[in-house]
């Protein structure tokens, strides 16, 4: 994409040039507002909030005073490697580690541009830079005061920040309808199981073998030679439905081969027991042959198919027994005893499959709008990258 830039009339600016940090004080409890955002209810990567907790009826800490107004735009400044700018569409108050960033002067800065500036890979790279701590890091208002970037002419802002935030809402719009239709599957796949639930047994009546990967001590076994290593699921690499392969670990080739017992075959589902008990993934001939951490492996039997499992496990119907049957509080933990108590719809070999088809169709409509958003994040980024430069 050509933007036809010319950056001959742009000017270098520090942050504090532009930039006002709104330190707004408010009581949360006489202040009459109703809405406040805490770190988890921002995004990452996106400027739209969709979160947010209930003042009076949520829990909120002390330290939430700072009012924002429609507009403002919110940066989180603890763990800045989570790339967390948004801009909200109603007024509340955040916390001390958020600041509210509103532009000195509209003639010289537009605030609808401003959140660009911070979501640009040169200005993250730089926060991740100048944070301090290690194990909980934090960018202060002197560091990003600091920041320094060319800022176009008032009308060349306006016409890129009509560009962005097009592909925003392009974006928002592409999210919710990914959330739409993978919440039409499980809805359609827990009513076709609620329908046959007079028909459910014991998991172990479908199921040839539940059994759990390396529980103790699984470090022992390392190897920080990946050419060599037989690679190693963790919790973080199952996703409902899918793996992510991006942060690894290795056993040892000879350790490996000692647990047999946790080497995973093409066909069976791994389920996760702790943190997220319950998400499901059928592992396919790609990462076959790897073994696996304080997962549950399922090996389904002649009776089941392989992604039925997944999908019961995954699906609103499945998640319902999964809840009542995780221990825990804090962070809930499913174990293999439990899952031997969950009970399955036992439909008939070629209904699974029939079902199993239909519930992938209307899914495929998810992955789509995913790809979209994929896609359009790349968009982003290159423009991004074009009038602000990349990480330095």
């Amino acid at each position: 994409m050509s933007l036809n830039l010319d950056k001959t009339a742009w000017k270098q600016v520090a942050l504090r040039d532009v930039v006002r940090h709104v330190t707004d004080r408010v009581d949360a409890e006489t202040s009459g507002l109703e809405r406040f955002l805490a770190g988890e209810h921002i995004p990452s990567g996106s400027l739209s909030i969709t979160d947010w907790g209930v003042i009076g009826h949520d829990p909120i800490g002390p330290m939430f005073y700072k009012r924002f107004k429609p507009g403002h735009v919110l940066y989180v400044s603890r763990r800045t490697y989570l790339r967390k700018v948004a801009v909200p569409e109603f007024e509340g108050i955040t916390g001390e580690k958020t600041f509210v960033l509103e532009t000195l002067d509209e003639n010289v800065l537009l605030q609808e541009f401003l959140p660009f500036i911070l979501s640009a890979e040169r200005f993250h790279a730089y926060a991740i830079a100048h944070s301090r701590g290690s194990v909980n890091p934090y960018l202060n208002w002197g560091e990003l005061a600091a920041y320094e970037f060319a800022l176009p002419p008032l009308d060349e802002q306006q016409r890129l920040a009509d560009l962005l935030w097009a592909v925003e809402r392009h974006r928002l719009t592409a999210a919710k309808s990914k959330v739409s239709a993978a919440t039409a599957a499980d809805a359609y796949f827990s009513e076709m199981l609620a329908r046959h639930a007079a028909e459910s047994v014991p998991a172990p009546d479908l199921i040839d073998e539940m059994t759990v990967g390396v529980v103790v001590k699984p470090t022992q076994y390392y190897t920080d030679d990946q050419a060599k290593g037989v690679p190693a699921l963790r919790g973080l690499n199952v996703l409902p439905g899918r793996f992510d392969l991006t942060n690894l670990v290795h056993f040892r080739p000879e350790s490996a081969a000692d647990l047999h017992k946790s080497t995973l075959r093409e066909g069976d589902v791994v389920v996760i027991r702790t943190g997220r008990p319950g998400d499901a993934a059928v592992v396919p001939a790609a990462i076959a042959g790897y073994n696996c951490i304080d997962l549950i492996i399922v090996r389904p039997g002649q009776h089941v198919d392989s992604k039925f499992v997944e999908l019961f496990l995954n699906s609103g119907y499945g998640r319902a027994q999964i809840t009542r049957r995780s221990a825990g509080t804090a962070q809930q933990h499913f174990n293999v005893g439990a899952l031997k108590k969950v009970q399955i719809p036992a439909l008939p070999l070629d209904a699974q499959r029939v079902l199993v088809s239909a519930t992938v169709e209307i899914q495929s409509a998810s992955d789509r709008f995913a790809d979209e958003l994929d896609s359009l994040g790349t968009v982003r980024g290159s423009i991004l990258n074009t009038i602000f430069g990349g990480a330095e």
